[in-house]
């Protein structure tokens, strides 16, 4: 906005800044709230993957049409205008950004678009290749990590997932690139896996974020718990952690330690619950945000999507027991629960018959 202000105070762009302003800050009821630039895209596509997950769509079609058609009309259609090599751009054409069209500013988990690096990675935004030294330089007090592009987990495990799917819809398209970009993905997630069998997650708290990504990433490529070494490693860290009432909990003291850190009071967390089980269900077992380490990010639709997500991966991909032994199941409960009161009904039932 200063740039276009100093550009033309008068100006349509700078007015179109302006008129947009209370998106950016604004006063809450618990506060003043800030946001960079919204995370709309990336919020539609989770609520639309658990939605689909659900097996509602007969229900919910509608949904899920205006959903589609809010991603395709946020696709970005054009590269950065000029010169993009003098100015150190990547192109963005074809690519989704983190909030909407008018970002302009790509983002590979959100599009899976081709970023990756010689080992195999993937960075967010743009290519990474820069020498890590220069990070010395990092004039911002809470912010890691910004000075060069780094690979991330999420990113690498979010591409394996869209180039598969790609990949049962066209076969035979730069059939063997794509394939080769796999084998190094997955190779990358099992490099950056961590002693105690955890990945460390950049976007989410922490290490159970983006062992969730992990574990999509190698099921995706077609790693199972019976043939993949970090599956199994990952399995045991989650099984480790999870709390005595069932659900997990992280701290988010685990991103700039850089260590796995319990919630205090032994506390669950529900998203991240949601989290470990979809790792689980990734693996084949039965069974919130942050950005460079330091900066705590709050997604407001993360407590509707990932719990009903999870819930439905487990639906559709855990088998149930038989009818018998869910009836069985039930009867117990019923009997345990309503014994009393029925037999007061009973008794109240004849009592009106001797009348």
């Amino acid at each position: 906005m200063l740039c276009c202000w100093v550009d033309d105070p008068d100006g349509d762009y700078f007015k179109k800044h302006l008129a947009r302003l209370k998106e950016y800050i604004w006063v809450a009821e618990d506060g003043i709230k800030m946001q960079s630039f919204g995370s709309q895209s990336w919020d539609a596509s989770l609520a639309i993957q658990a939605l689909i997950t659900s097996d509602l769509t007969n229900e919910i079609g509608p949904v899920l049409a205006r959903g589609h058609d809010f991603l395709k009309k946020s696709q970005v259609r054009d590269n950065p205008p000029g010169d993009s090599k003098r100015m150190y751009r990547h192109i963005s054409k074809g690519s989704w950004t983190f909030s909407d069209q008018d970002n302009g500013l790509q983002v590979s988990d959100c599009t899976a678009e081709c970023l990756r690096s010689k080992n195999g990675g993937l960075a967010a935004w743009e290519p990474a290749g820069a020498q890590k030294w220069l990070e010395m330089l990092n004039p911002v007090e809470f912010y890691a990590d910004i000075i060069i592009e780094h690979e991330y987990v999420e990113c690498t495990a979010s591409a394996i997932q869209a180039l598969v799917l790609f990949k049962k819809l066209y076969p035979e398209h730069r059939k063997k690139e794509i394939e080769d970009f796999i084998t190094n993905a997955v190779r990358y997630i099992e490099n950056m896996q961590m002693l105690d069998g955890s990945w460390y997650g950049n976007w989410g708290i922490c290490f159970l974020y983006g062992t969730w990504f992990a574990l999509g990433g190698l099921a995706a490529a077609g790693k199972t718990y019976y043939n993949c070494p970090a599956m199994r490693k990952a399995v045991d860290f989650l099984l480790k952690t999870q709390k005595g009432d069932g659900g997990w909990g992280e701290s988010h003291l685990s991103c700039p330690k850089m260590e796995y850190i319990p919630l205090e009071g032994n506390q669950s967390n529900l998203v991240q619950t949601a989290w470990a089980m979809m790792g689980l269900i990734h693996a084949g077992q039965e069974t919130t945000g942050v950005h460079m380490k330091n900066f705590m990010l709050h997604y407001s639709a993360y407590i509707s999507i990932f719990p009903l997500w999870a819930l439905a991966e487990y639906c559709k991909r855990v088998p149930l027991p038989s009818k018998t032994m869910q009836l069985r199941a039930a009867l117990r409960v019923v009997d345990s629960l309503i014994i009393v009161p029925f037999t007061f009904l009973c008794l109240i039932h004849q009592y009106f018959l001797s009348l």
